[in-house]
């Protein structure tokens, strides 16, 4: 969960309530965790009672066929697609400010190989790789912010003025937008596997607190650096403020070289995640698939899958814009929003119903 609050808070989300940031984005913020954190803690409640089950299984022993397959194949599919749109975000980073001379396909390539490497291991070495790159990664994160927050260019008079447009009811656009950044939740659905000794999850409370700050950090720090109309003229929005904090007394003078190392390895994170638990979505369809084993006929359909969506992922990127790319990324959180809640309601359910039995 922290993981997806930090690459989209970063990623996408700034950019995105920028624009709506005098139509219901300070509103809408404050509303999309508490909505993220309630069906957060309807889902992780409602899986745990299915004990080292992943949802492939679930759906498979209470549905028929001829639903549990395309909800399968959905649900693959919706995770391969945020994967795909954080890769090609990234990519469109590093051609622009690292290698602007590079054509976009050939960072996107590689990035894929990556990824798709990574999201085909285990469940549980999925899960150490997280937690050990999210530790290295955390202190320099933080520093940055600290850094952000405490810039001679950071002026508290441009976030103040935004406290005018607090009010405003928000648009289904910026309110999706907010609750998407706290819907990481979801990956439990392939990772209850490996909790197979868990009864309850420990200080849920504090993911919409989370979730709360990281939204006001990457709204307002932009802001306070780069002005509230000033923000207009970057579509990178973070990227650009990193470039605006220096470290006088450090060896490396600008933040930004830094922000871009922590979140090339967020984005493989959060990309090696999204793969792994799409793969296993669409492999649970298979009647013969066995989860988390080195078995021929458990390792190469997710790798096809891999490959397909992967492919799909060079193509789409080389052929999106960069404004393209954020219309298509606003449209799609709008899209993904009723289909987390599909999700967390339909687990609801079949926790009720497995629950009467």
């Amino acid at each position: 969960m922290t993981l997806s609050m930090l690459i989209n808070a970063i990623l996408f989300v700034p950019r995105i309530l920028m624009d709506e940031r005098y139509d219901g984005a300070i509103l809408s913020m404050i509303l999309g965790p508490i909505i993220g954190g309630i069906f957060m803690y309807i889902f992780t409640s409602s899986m745990l009672k299915f004990r080292g089950q992943g949802l492939p299984e679930i759906l498979k022993q209470s549905l028929p066929k001829t639903i549990s397959i395309p909800l399968l194949l959905l649900l693959g599919s919706v995770s391969f697609i945020s994967g795909a749109l954080v890769l090609i975000n990234y990519s469109f980073i590093v051609s622009r400010y690292l290698i602007p001379k590079t054509p976009i396909y050939i960072p996107l390539i590689l990035f894929v190989m990556v990824a798709s490497f990574g999201a085909l291991q285990s469940t549980k070495t999925v899960l150490y790789s997280t937690e050990l790159i999210l530790v290295l990664s955390l202190p320099l994160l933080l520093f940055s912010i600290f850094k952000a927050y405490t810039n001679q260019n950071m002026n508290f008079d441009e976030v103040r003025a935004m406290i005018d447009y607090t009010w405003i009811l928000p648009s289904w656009k910026s309110l999706s937008v907010s609750t998407y950044a706290v819907t990481g939740y979801i990956s439990l659905a392939i990772f209850n596997r490996a909790f197979t000794g868990v009864q309850t999850i420990q200080h849920r409370w504090a993911v919409p607190c989370l979730g709360f700050c990281i939204l006001l950090t990457a709204f307002f720090v932009p802001i306070g650096i780069l002005g509230t109309d000033g923000v207009n003229d970057y579509i990178f929005t973070w990227v650009a403020t990193a470039d605006a904090v220096r470290m006088k007394y450090a060896f490396i003078e600008r933040v930004v070289y830094i922000f871009l190392l922590i979140y090339l390895g967020i984005s493989y994170l959060f990309t090696m995640t999204t793969w792994h638990v799409g793969s296993e979505m669409i492999s649970g369809c298979l009647t013969g698939h066995h989860a988390n084993t080195s078995a021929v006929n458990s390792v190469l359909p997710n790798a096809i899958c891999c490959a397909v969506f992967g492919i799909g992922t060079v193509i789409v990127g080389n052929w999106l814009g960069e404004d393209d790319l954020f219309t298509v990324s606003s449209y799609w959180m709008m899209i993904r929003s009723p289909i987390d809640i599909f999700i967390v309601l339909s687990v609801f359910m079949l926790s009720k119903w497995r629950k009467t039995l």
